[in-house]
């Protein structure tokens, strides 16, 4: 497990505050971050159940994707993946990666697409293959919940964590519903989603579904987009350089993590932040950045984050 010291750039001159980060973009090669977490669960149970395939769903740069093949490779069970948008002029090169992996794409409407389980696309898959064992978007659901439950409990209980703020950004909810359920005393959830306002209720509803309860003293913020989901703003993008200047080899990705980072700066910067020692926890998906345009890319060539 590694902690990182974060500097911050409102602390140059002087700072109370401290930031660490929890690395868990470090914690494995194939599956880095909070993914290979929320799918433990879920491959533990289509092992049990004898599945051959497992199927998912997931955008065309879906963190979830890269995590999903790399596992489905490692227990050696064929990978069917749902992607969301109709067609494709060339695969990014996260679904390039997967299917030199052995994945097996299915393109689908959004409109479809968005009805998850329940889409028509999934019959359609399980009227090719028999016993496939179906992940939710993202490791979602109560499985997920678990996972990241554990997760929580293993960088809780390390000493350097020992009396801070936990800081996690959330997309489905399911790694914050982990959090919010485990040993740590105060937690802030930042969604990187468009139309959440009901943040706190739905990690409420996530623990509820697991069997567990929030213990953690809850704080959520809603909307950290820049622009929306998955896009960067001009002021994020500046932040982002000078931090990694702050703190050379600490990089953040651009959907999750480095949002969150951004907004506790902006409001320690106006004095709002009242958290003394502040760890952040660091999801993973690095990968992100072969997404973004090339005026986009705040440390360089994005090539060595490739799946």
């Amino acid at each position: 497990m590694r902690f990182d010291t974060l500097l911050m750039p409102s602390q140059v001159s002087a700072s109370d505050k401290e930031f660490l980060i929890y690395r868990g973009d470090l914690e494995c090669n194939i599956a880095p971050g909070n993914k290979q977490h929320k799918l433990k669960y879920h491959l533990q149970k289509a092992l049990s159940e004898s599945c051959q395939y497992v199927a998912t769903f997931g955008g065309p740069h879906s963190n979830h994707i890269a995590a999903f093949v790399a596992r489905c490779q490692v227990l050696e069970v064929m990978p069917l993946i749902v992607v969301r948008g109709e067609t494709w002029a060339e695969l990014t090169p996260t679904l390039r990666a997967a299917v030199a992996a052995g994945a097996i794409l299915f393109p689908s409407s959004r409109q479809d697409y968005r009805l998850g389980l329940a889409s028509e696309i999934k019959q359609t898959v399980d009227g090719y293959y028999s016993n496939v064992y179906w992940v939710p978007e993202g490791g979602a659901g109560s499985l997920g919940v678990l996972g990241c439950l554990d997760w929580a409990r293993v960088i809780s209980q390390d000493q350097q964590a020992e009396g801070a703020h936990f800081c996690v950004a959330s997309g489905t909810g399911v790694t914050a519903a982990g959090f919010a359920a485990s040993d740590i005393d105060s937690l802030s959830v930042f969604s990187a989603l468009k139309g959440v306002s009901n943040l706190t209720e739905d990690i409420q509803l996530s623990c509820q579904q697991a069997g567990l309860q929030v213990t953690a003293k809850l704080s959520t913020f809603d909307e950290c987009l820049h622009g929306g989901f998955g896009r960067m703003s001009k002021e994020l993008l500046v932040f982002l350089k000078t931090l990694y200047r702050l703190n050379p080899g600490i990089e953040l990705d651009p959907v999750y993590t480095s949002k969150m980072v951004y907004q506790v700066y902006q409001m320690e910067k106006k004095g709002l932040w009242p958290h003394k020692r502040t760890l952040f926890v660091h999801t993973g998906g690095l990968q992100g950045w072969l997404g973004m345009k090339k005026d986009q890319q705040p440390y360089g060539d994005p090539v060595r984050f490739s799946c």
